[in-house]
């Protein structure tokens, strides 16, 4: 059997047996890991364990861990609970915060040394693995970057993207925005004045060739 969804691709062998009555079936077994990996950001994690387990409910207990090694420490990410609604952890030996297992586990360095483009993409890898929960994750790193605001941000159509805001100076503002799919959009806002905006904006191309553009304009606001 498989395991598939959020970046993770996983072959399971197992067995499983089925008891009670037809009205009442109850499920017994487990399946482990053959093979598998967990992709993030482009960067191929090997799992080092998978297994899925049934105890008498149609709704399987899963437990899943990719690890990484280097420079003397091991860092994971553990999937872990009820298949419908498992929780996603990052975890090190030795112990370390998550946002700092993250940086590690998807770019090979510590948290310090990352741009904040970096502290973006590590906003949107919490938010394809962990999804809302992982908010907490997301609010460290925007106060360890010095940031005025890092979101993540869910469409109706369930794409995910990640803003990055800062301000350059008293009347500067600065805002990168990543989608799921690689492109990007860096705005700049400068007040001349009460209510006049000079905004300024590029958006890159996607990694499939759809092409990017930019723009600038003077925007006048007033309130009536």
């Amino acid at each position: 059997m498989f395991l598939r969804g959020r970046g993770l691709d996983a072959e399971l062998g197992g067995v499983l047996v089925l008891g009670g009555t037809t009205a009442a079936v109850v499920p017994n077994g487990a399946f482990n890991l053959i093979r598998g990996r967990l992709d993030i950001l482009g960067k191929r994690l090997v799992l080092s364990e998978a297994r899925l387990q049934l105890e008498g409910e149609f709704l399987p207990f899963v437990r899943v861990l990719a690890s990484n090694e280097g420079d003397g420490i091991t860092t994971s990410v553990l999937i872990e609970g009820p298949a419908d609604a498992p929780s996603v952890r990052f975890v090190s030996n030795p112990e370390l915060p998550e946002e700092e297992v993250l940086a590690r586990l998807l770019f090979g360095r510590d948290l310090t040394s990352l741009s904040v483009f970096q502290a973006a993409q590590l906003a949107g890898a919490v938010a394809t693995l962990a999804g809302r929960g992982g908010e907490g994750i997301v609010g460290r790193l925007r106060k360890g970057f010095g940031l005025d605001d890092l979101d993540l941000a869910t469409s109706a159509t369930g794409e995910t993207s990640v803003k990055v805001g800062k301000y350059l100076g008293k009347n500067l503002y600065s805002e990168i925005i990543v989608d799921q799919q690689g492109q990007s959009q860096i705005n700049l806002n400068l007040d001349l004045g009460p209510n006049i905006t000079l905004r300024g904006s590029t958006v890159t191309g996607t990694p499939d060739g759809s092409p990017g553009s930019t723009g600038i304009g003077i925007f006048i606001e007033k309130d009536y």
